[in-house]
This record gives structure tokens, sequence and C-alpha cells, in this order.
């Protein structure tokens, strides 16, 4: 018999979706997205070099690590901001729709499932636009009674994981306490978002991320497939 709650709140990419892409690379499609951006300025990285200078700054500081990176490149933050976004958001449901990016196997039917028995909720920290695109391309929005990407204004990185604030956001308007809400995550920042609002969360460890560990997840699964034993 599986834990009963009131409240499940899914995470998207490599939670339910497999955003990896077909290429040699891991998200090989957004590398490209963020290239086709920086042609607009003369600017040619490398993977690596788009790794060290502009993710692990956004990763680690937000919005402050893109006005950095701006600042190393002289560009305009602003202009620079709304054309990556623009140009990501594009590529990733480009990408859905050539079939490069969709759902893991069994997603549907475990998701379908605890929708029965739970009100079912996504928290993601993709663009607001390509979770509705998901949901809506792959049949998945009727098993969620609400769903949260984030904004493309780049004040919203601030509320990305292991910020809580989206998943407050659920509890609130769903009337939902702490203990009746869990998060399935693939990410230690979604484990520890979970910890920092108060709720259990289930920890999809595929050999990756080993230090999800660390935040003490309610629950360790390999896939999606393998949370209907325990919700």
């Amino acid at each position: 018999m599986g834990t009963e709650y009131k409240v499940v709140i899914f995470d998207m990419d490599g939670t339910f979706l497999d955003s990896r892409g077909d290429g040699a690379v891991a998200h090989e499609w957004a590398y490209e997205a963020f290239r086709k951006t920086l042609s607009n300025y003369g600017l040619n990285l490398s993977i690596a070099e788009i790794d060290k200078y502009f993710l692990a700054p956004l990763f680690s500081d937000g919005a402050q690590g893109v006005r950095a990176f701006c600042d190393r490149f002289e560009l305009d933050c602003a202009e620079f901001w709304a054309r990556r976004e623009k140009d990501v958001i594009e590529a990733k449901i480009d990408a859905m729709q050539r079939g490069e990016i969709k759902p893991y196997k069994g997603s549907e039917a475990v998701i379908k499932h605890l929708s029965i028995k739970s009100y079912l909720a996504v928290v993601s920290d993709s663009q607001q636009a390509c979770v509705d695109y998901a949901l809506e391309h792959f049949g998945l929005k009727p098993y969620f009674r609400i769903w949260y990407g984030r904004q493309s204004e780049l004040e919203s990185l601030d509320n990305r994981k292991p910020n809580p604030f989206y998943i407050n956001k659920v509890l609130s308007e769903l009337n939902t306490s702490k203990e009746e809400a869990v998060l399935v995550d693939d990410s230690p920042v979604g484990v520890l978002a979970a910890r920092r609002a108060g709720i259990d969360s289930v920890f999809i460890y595929r050999g990756e991320e080993k230090e999800g560990y660390n935040y003490k997840p309610t629950f360790l699964v390999r896939g999606i497939e393998d949370i209907g034993g325990i919700l």
C-alpha cells in the first residue's frame, strides 16, 4: 500500500519528460539554441565555454550570474536575455514536435493512475511556455490541476529551485497542508526545494546526481515507473 498524499507535485524535465535529446551531447538542442543567440553578437563559444561562463553562473547565482556573463562579453543584458529565452523556447518546442523530446516510457500510465486519487501539479524550472506546450502536445494536460514553469523575465530565475516559491504557490492554491504533499523530482535542487517547503520528496536517481542523497529524500526510485508502488 502506497503513502496517501492529497497533492503530488511533479518536476517536468528528467522526471516525466525526457529532454536529453538525440544528440551525442545531452541537451544538444539547447546548446545549439544558445549558439544561435550568441551568433547575433558575433560570438561562438564551445560547449565547455558555455558551461563555464554561462550555465555554471546561471545555476549558482541566477539573474546575477547572467548579468556577469553579459558584463564579460559586453552585452546588453535585457536584450540578450529576451533573445536567449525566445530561441530556447522555440528550440524546445521544435524538439518536441520532431519527437526528439518525449515523455519517458510508462510515464503517462503512472500519471493517469495517480490523478485518480490525488491532485497533480507541475513545478518546473523550464519556461511556462514550454510547460504549457508539453502538457498539451503529449496529452497530459487533463491529469493536472495546476502547473507552473518559470516566467521569462530575468528576475524570475531567482524563483527557481531550490527556492520553494512555486511549491508554496501550489500548496496555497490547492489548499493543501505540507503533510499532504510530495514532490517528485530528478534533481538534488528539487529535493532541497521540497525540504525547504517542508514537504516529502521522491528523488528519481539514475546514477548521475549522487549529491541528492545529501538532502535525504523521503523516497528513492530509479524512474517514474517505480513511484506507483510508493504513492
